[in-house]
């Protein structure tokens, strides 16, 4: 895949294309911006298959780049930013994946692995049928509490924990939410292919696991914040097949 990036702190763009050389062979950097005029007059021409943009950059921010793209591209946005509070904003933009800064080789690998997957369900011949807005339908999902109902997106959701009635989603930018339905029912809605329920009281968005431990009981470790979810014994077998792993 064709990648472009758009930063204008120079460390940070060379990191990442020191990054993206290094670790992702089926990568390549087709070039970079560093203000909203160069990026918008390169993306024309390279035409990339992913672009990697910092958010703030220069005076401008890089949705007044993504107003003046085609609407019908099929370039991947990804989105880089030291502050959490655009998250909402990015997403309504169709962006793929959204990193806070640092960007570290884990950030990375989670969005390269979100991008290669949802690349190659394009190919596919019934999502073309389906179209990209039917496609897109499911990644957003109600959260109801007790008087209203808040829309995100699923892609937003580190894990969901069970509390009786209850159900606690838990978010990349650290907050929470609280819904008024059991565990149960969204382990029916969340998408089959992110989310596995690991625990009776824990689902878990599998694009977010760092790493899987038997040491003191089973435990799996998230790329963001410092809880371990619990991995009950009867569920091991089901994680091996999601991770085709043996144990």
């Amino acid at each position: 895949m064709n990648v472009f990036i758009v930063e204008d702190d120079q460390w940070s763009a060379v990191t990442l294309q020191k990054l993206i050389a290094d670790y992702f062979p089926g990568c390549k950097v087709v070039g970079t911006a560093s203000n909203a005029e160069e990026a918008l007059e390169a993306l024309s021409v390279t035409q990339p298959d992913v672009l990697i943009a910092d958010i703030e950059i220069d005076d401008k921010n890089i949705f007044q780049v993504l107003e003046q793209l085609d609407k019908n591209t099929d370039m991947h946005i990804v989105l880089t930013t030291s502050h959490e509070n655009y998250a909402l904003e990015a997403f309504s933009y169709d962006v793929l994946d959204y990193i806070v800064k640092p960007v570290t080789l884990e950030k990375l690998v989670r969005t390269h692995n979100k991008v290669s997957k949802y690349h190659a369900s394009l190919k596919s011949e019934d999502v073309k049928k389906l179209g990209k807005e039917d496609s897109d339908e499911n990644r957003m999902i109600g959260i109801a509490s007790v008087d209203k109902i808040e829309v995100i997106s699923v892609d937003s959701i580190l894990y969901v924990q069970a509390d009786g009635r209850y159900s606690h989603f838990h978010l990349l930018d650290g907050t929470q939410r609280v819904a008024s339905k059991n565990i149960g029912e969204y382990e029916k809605i969340l998408p089959k292919e992110d989310f596995l329920r690991v625990h009776h009281s824990y689902i878990v968005n599998m694009n977010y696991v760092k790493s899987v431990s038997k040491a003191d009981g089973s435990f799996i470790e998230l790329f963001r914040g410092k809880k371990t979810i619990p991995l009950s014994k009867r569920k091991q077998e089901l994680l091996n097949k999601f991770l085709k792993i043996k144990f």
